[in-house]
């Protein structure tokens, strides 16, 4: 006697089983083909699943560093846009001005302003930010005093701009707008500053 048994309905039944069991043997034979059937319909299928689910992954992927590469271009846009509606176009200048602005810290509980922002409160920047604003914007910086002691002074300031010592001596630290201004005056001053440019733009990414 056998209990040997095959998928289908050809399985060799034991001669002694009784029809009931004969019956059973062959429902289960039966029951195992239809699920190897179903089983070899679903391969496909689920072959086909797997490919659309890298698909999808992939495209998830893209749609990210897309979405990440608008970001950054939108930003950098809005950079550019503030600068060059404060008159700055000098590349150099755009740079140090982005990498001040990139220090800034908002009080607590406060937002941090955009760079437009920043910029339209010229009163409040950073000296250094001060000396590279177009000579009309930063006049608008300038006190009605600091404008008074102006009219009088600066006549006398190319002097002082070219003193001895004043070719050879260190700098302590960044140039304001003023002091800028008073050196483009002479070509003395232009020498100068062309000497203490370095150590000036040191000092603003100080």
């Amino acid at each position: 006697m056998s209990d040997t048994t095959t998928d289908d309905s050809t399985n060799e039944i034991p001669d002694d089983a009784t029809p009931r069991a004969k019956e059973r043997i062959i429902a289960l034979a039966a029951e195992r083909t239809a699920l190897r059937q179903q089983l070899d319909a679903v391969g496909p299928k689920l072959a086909e699943v797997t490919t659309l689910q890298a698909q999808l992954s992939a495209a998830t992927e893209e749609r990210i560093r897309a979405a990440a590469e608008w970001s950054a271009k939108e930003a950098a846009w809005q950079t550019d846009r503030a600068l060059l509606a404060a008159g700055i176009t000098d590349p150099e200048a755009a740079d140090i001005i982005a990498h001040a602005y990139s220090r800034v810290t908002p009080a607590e509980g406060a937002d941090k302003p955009s760079l437009a922002t920043w910029l339209q409160d010229r009163a409040a920047l950073p000296k250094g930010v001060q000396a590279y604003l177009p000579a009309s914007a930063a006049a608008t910086t300038t006190t009605p005093t600091a404008t008074t002691t102006k009219a009088e002074p600066v006549k006398t300031a190319p002097p002082n701009a070219n003193a001895g010592a004043g070719s050879s001596a260190p700098l302590n630290g960044p140039l304001s707008a003023a002091e800028i201004t008073e050196m483009m005056r002479t070509p003395e001053g232009i020498e100068r500053y062309k000497k203490v440019r370095a150590a000036h733009l040191a000092g603003l990414r100080a």
